[in-house]
């Protein structure tokens, strides 16, 4: 049985039959006592500062004591590890595509070697990256430590 459409009509009179019946059953707003907690509560939250980090307190407005030689000691140490990463990149990229074209095709190759550099080089610098946000926190514990 197939149903036949309802034209505008017809329609109508469906809709103000049911009209009466929907809005007997609406449903009970929040009661005032929920309505001004939750008010106060969302207004204390956007006074608030975002902070930046967990656990790290949105007021500090400069950086901590100690930040710029944390930060100096990390990039001292990570510098020789990001040389040799591009080192190998560049290797990889002069010599991959003919070490691996002898055994694969040539399009896979360099597919490959340029799989393994974006995933190499975005590696290196999501670490270099990170190290600010590192010596921000370390700056911060040893500041903490200290008092």
């Amino acid at each position: 049985m197939t149903e036949r459409p309802l034209d505008d009509g017809a329609l109508a009179v469906e809709l103000a039959v049911l009209a009466p019946l929907l809005d007997a059953g609406g449903a009970p707003g929040p009661s005032p006592a929920l309505l001004e907690r939750t008010l106060r509560l969302a207004t204390a939250e956007l006074a608030r500062s975002p902070a930046l980090l967990p656990g790290v307190a949105s007021s500090l407005a400069v950086l901590p004591v100690g930040f710029r030689r944390e930060l100096a000691r990390l990039l001292a140490a990570a510098l020789p590890a990001l040389a040799l990463g591009l080192g190998w990149a560049a290797l990889v990229l002069r010599l991959g595509p003919a070490w691996l074209g002898t055994w694969l095709p040539a399009d896979l190759a360099l597919a490959l070697i340029g799989a393994q550099l974006l995933v190499g080089l975005s590696a290196l610098g999501l670490v270099t990256a990170s190290l600010p946000l590192v010596a921000h926190r370390r700056a911060l514990l040893r500041t903490r430590g200290a008092s």
